[in-house]
């Protein structure tokens, strides 16, 4: 997105909001997709009226729109709304019957939706074999790889790309979140440290990973069956008992896999609800569809037509005020933390990247703990910040630079190692920072700015000491970039 008006749009402050086009395309394309979708399947039990599909299909629309979760993520760039977008569509073309049609157009789709999320890894193998349940039994086998062929061929070039930069087509800094909360290890302290963290093997790594899981599992579990999703849920079960269509099926029994494997991620790495974002919207969609559908069995004794209508009716106001509930939490939370940034204004953004590149050579790499953000602003490489000062002689040992940009609300806001380093004149009390020129300031949005100008490299020995830095490892990863320009 970046290259496709790079003369229409010069800085890139009006650069970044390309960012936010496929999110928000996507963000509008899945209410699209659940209302046609919703209607489809409505439309066998509507019992004549011809509007109560569409009503149902907007009322699940309208719940995913309000859904502040996925306001947040199409207001902030991030690859969460494509992902889902993608799995929503396999979801209803397999409920269809489409997919077993067309194996092999449906793996690309489900490749093209892989690029956006790591996820896929595991939900592809689920639905090839999805697809090959509903095939013939001759061509069952057929339909599953060519499934998984699809998959596949969107993403060879990235493996690839892996596989020569990095050594295998697996590498992934994401595998280390596994290890988050584990013996005292944070992402944090893992990431910002110029070597490989050391991590647990064998029979001991398993049964860490195991405790941690159970762990978190029961209470991921509970977050998700607040409100009306543990109705969803057993309708949802009980309405897979009652025999549906095949495809229908299949489907559902997908949108349960997909939610057991999303929990077992998200309890495994980082246990925040919102790693479940791309398993919950499609669950919550077929939850209530499940509901009405068992609203539709019941007999016309003791309930009739307009009972069932009353109760249909009940589910989507139910359905309506949890979302716009959610809504109303979700919208008082961003205006409490809004005023409370971490990263400055575009304006100081701007402003740092002009001093920057005033002063420095082109494409000369810097440490900060502005990260990626500063990269994209000032256009070049950016180191992500080291764990303490101590760190930044074993930092520049596997890559030369030699500025520091350190911009924090105010040192107590700074990072724990970091603070003193906010503070005036602690270079001096300091000289084995290596400090060589400090230049602090304000700037006109409130953030506090330390640009540290390191010395020459001192020479290192063929030992290290032994301390913190010298016991997460060997020195085989190279410190990480945060951004480079293009």
């Amino acid at each position: 997105m970046d290259r496709i008006a790079p003369h229409a749009l010069v800085r890139p402050s009006q650069r970044e909001w390309l960012s936010l086009a496929w999110p928000m395309a996507s963000f509008f394309a899945l209410a699209l997709l659940l209302v046609f979708t919703s209607a489809r399947l409505l439309g066998a039990a509507s019992e004549g009226t011809r509007w109560i599909p569409w009503l149902g299909g907007g009322v699940i629309a309208l719940g995913f729109l309000l859904d502040p979760e996925a306001q947040h993520f199409a207001a902030g760039g991030f690859t969460e709304l494509p992902f889902t977008l993608g799995v929503v569509l396999a979801l209803a073309l397999v409920a269809s019957g489409a997919a077993v049609r067309r194996p092999w157009l449906f793996g690309l789709l489900l490749g093209v939706t892989g690029a956006f999320r790591a996820n896929m890894l595991w939900l592809a193998p689920a639905f090839a074999v999805g697809v090959a349940v509903l095939a013939p039994p001759s061509l069952r086998l057929r339909a599953g790889l060519a499934v998984m062929l699809g998959y596949a061929v969107p993403l060879v070039p990235w493996w690839l790309y892996k596989w020569h930069s990095f050594g295998a087509p697996s590498a992934d800094l994401s595998r280390w979140m596994l290890w988050e909360g584990v013996e005292g290890r944070t992402w944090f302290t893992m990431m910002h440290l110029p070597e490989t963290p050391h991590v647990p093997a064998g029979p001991k790594a398993l049964a860490l990973l195991a405790d941690k899981i159970g762990r978190n599992l029961g209470t991921l579990s509970l977050s998700l069956a607040t409100g009306p999703r543990a109705l969803w849920l057993g309708a949802l079960i009980t309405w897979l008992w009652t025999r549906p269509p095949k495809p229908l099926a299949v489907a559902g029994v997908l949108v349960l896999v997909q939610l057991a494997l999303g929990l077992l991620a998200a309890a495994a790495s980082i246990p925040w609800l919102r790693y479940v974002f791309p398993a919950r919207i499609p669950f919550e969609a077929a939850g209530v569809l499940a509901t009405w559908a068992l609203i539709a069995r019941v007999p016309d004794q003791p309930l009739g037509p307009s009972g069932r209508q009353v109760l249909r009716a009940g589910v989507a106001m139910l359905a309506l005020l949890w979302a716009t509930w959610q809504c109303g939490l979700g919208l008082a939370e961003a205006r409490s933390t809004a005023a409370d940034r971490g990263i400055p204004s575009v304006a100081t953004l701007n402003d740092l990247g002009a001093r920057l590149n005033s002063e420095m050579a082109p494409d000369e790499a810097l440490m900060s703990n502005l990260g990626p953000t500063l990269a994209w602003h000032a256009r070049r490489p950016v180191l992500h910040l080291a764990l303490g000062p101590e760190d930044l002689d074993a930092c520049r040992s596997r890559l030369t630079f030699t500025q520091v940009l350190l911009v924090f609300r105010d040192s107590k806001r700074a990072w724990t190692e970091w603070q003193e380093a906010m503070e005036p004149e602690s270079e001096r009390r300091h000289p084995e920072w290596n400090v060589a020129r400090a230049r602090r300031w304000r700037t006109d949005d409130g953030f506090a700015v330390v640009w540290l100008e390191l010395g020459a490299p001192r020479p290192r020995f063929a030992s290290a000491a032994p301390g913190r830095s010298a016991n997460h490892g060997d020195a085989a990863h190279p410190v990480r970039l945060a951004g480079v320009h293009p």
